[in-house]
């Protein structure tokens, strides 16, 4: 098999993720997408895992493009305060635009943990967070804290924000008409910066 052929399955392993879910995502089920034996998609991923590991690097290099592009459209001189804001409006968006990708990211249980390639992916949407917090961190905001744990800490209320929303849990129990009114209560809680400009929220 063609490095082409590899691509294409994992083609087909996205297209099933957005269609069906990650409970479709098996090996014959892309073999049978593209064509090919059921044998096939073996060549390149030997079981089941390592198929999904693949799907999820993958997320982790959307997401980091996501935030990067989002991060880019800023002006130059944009604070780190509002660099930051960005960063975790982002991180949001993407979870919600990708809601099966989302949450396949992070099915440890379901990924291999042995994957390099995985791992490096993963950690790097980290990473790029907490040099965005650092840069707030210089201006005196919280600067006495580990940004490491800092980070972990703002991360964790993004992603509990990310699921609630697309869960509709969040609009239903707050009335929030927009993701903007939630992250803006989550950054005056972090005390991150100034809110974004707020939008009425629609009426019964």
């Amino acid at each position: 098999m063609t490095a082409d052929t590899r691509a294409r399955l994992l083609e087909a392993a996205l297209e099933l993720l957005d269609e069906r879910g990650v409970d479709a995502l098996t090996l014959r089920a892309i073999a049978r997408r593209c064509g090919v034996s059921h044998g096939a998609p073996l060549k390149h991923f030997p079981h089941r895992a390592a198929l999904l590991s693949a799907v999820a690097t993958q997320g982790f290099r959307e997401l980091q493009d996501w935030a990067g592009e989002a991060l880019a459209k800023l002006p130059a001189d944009a604070s780190p305060a509002r660099r930051l804001r960005t960063g975790t409006r982002a991180y949001v968006e993407y979870a919600v635009a990708r809601p099966e990708m989302f949450a396949l990211m992070f099915r440890r249980d379901l990924l291999d943990p042995q994957d390099r390639e995985l791992g490096r992916a993963s950690l790097g949407g980290f990473e790029n967070l907490v040099r965005l917090v650092e840069a707030r961190q210089a201006e005196g905001w919280r600067a006495d804290a580990d940004p490491r744990l800092l980070t972990g800490a703002l991360w964790s209320a993004l992603h509990g924000t990310a699921e609630l929303w697309s869960w509709g849990s969040l609009p239903l129990a707050t009335g929030a008409a927009t993701i903007d009114d939630v992250l803006d209560g989550l950054c005056e809680a972090f005390e991150i910066g100034p809110p974004t400009a707020r939008r009425k929220r629609s009426t019964p």
